[in-house]
């Protein structure tokens, strides 16, 4: 799917003041959904793949907005997501410093001259996530659209999470074009990493090599991103769990019929952040 415009015949770019603006972009791609809070209904989706290179993200996101200079009206709202893999650091709040904030992200990862380092809260985990964006795509989104602070689409969901069964752990797996990020919790945050991967025995490795490290043998995994039910992953896994769910969109929002071709999971952040 390198392309995507789902555009329902209600919508109307008279009434952008009264619509919600939430865009989520990454390396691999650029996404942007539209809720008409008036209806309470999702009536814009817009998706580009993206090739992967950092290098050729500026000018990729430039050439979007001025295909598409509804992203510059005024909106009732309007939220920015920046999905992280590979990029994305998890620190115990105790042992976070502003002022090492650099040095602390070296331990485990690479930061690039031309990034900059943000930090999001995890509260409920007692723990400080830190994310590497590049400079000049951070300035650009603040000329854009000022005063909106770009956010991590995986602190929204711990953030969000409400863990209900002390017996049953969660393993969280969201894929991207070439990269998995793993997360477990038990109501506490035990384990976050992404890895690069090939195929799906390469996914499966990583996955069960996380779940074996989980004091229960029975978690409940959780699937986002880049799958659906015919995927491979989805019915390999179900071989060794007893639950294995895939992300679903939030009930709290119409959609338009449009939404029902869409093809798996990858929107279903994008789409949770309004709702």
């Amino acid at each position: 799917m390198q392309h995507l415009l789902l555009v329902d015949e209600t919508f109307d770019l008279n009434f952008t003041q009264e619509y919600c603006l939430s865009i989520q972009f990454n390396l691999d791609g650029f996404s942007f959904c539209i809720l008409d809070s008036l209806q309470n209904k999702y009536i814009y989706l817009f998706h580009k793949e993206l090739s992967g290179n950092p290098q050729f993200l500026m000018k990729k996101l430039s050439d979007i907005y001025s295909e598409f200079d509804i992203l510059e009206s005024a909106f009732k709202t309007t939220r920015i997501i920046y999905s992280t893999p590979g990029k994305t650091n998890v620190v115990p709040s105790h042992l976070f410093s502003e002022i090492y904030a650099k040095d602390i992200y070296r331990v485990n990862k690479e930061l690039e001259p031309e990034e900059t380092l943000y930090h999001l809260p995890l509260k409920k985990y007692g723990a400080v996530m830190q994310m590497a964006l590049w400079s000049k795509v951070k300035d650009f989104l603040q000329e854009k659209h000022p005063g909106t602070i770009v956010q991590n689409d995986l602190a929204d969901f711990l953030n969000a999470y409400e863990h209900q069964e002390a017996d049953k752990p969660l393993l969280y797996v969201q894929l991207h074009k070439n990269l998995v990020t793993i997360l477990t919790t038990d109501g506490s945050l035990r384990f976050f990493n992404s890895f690069f991967y090939l195929n799906e025995n390469d996914l499966l490795y990583y996955i069960l090599n996380v779940a074996k490290s989980m004091q229960s043998s029975h978690p409940q995994v959780l699937l986002n991103g880049r799958v659906n039910k015919r995927s491979a992953i989805f019915h390999r896994l179900r071989q060794y769990f007893a639950e294995v769910n895939i992300a679903g969109r939030t009930s709290e929002v119409y959609y338009s019929y449009l939404f029902d071709q869409l093809p798996d999971a990858r929107f279903v952040n994008l789409l949770n952040t309004i709702g």
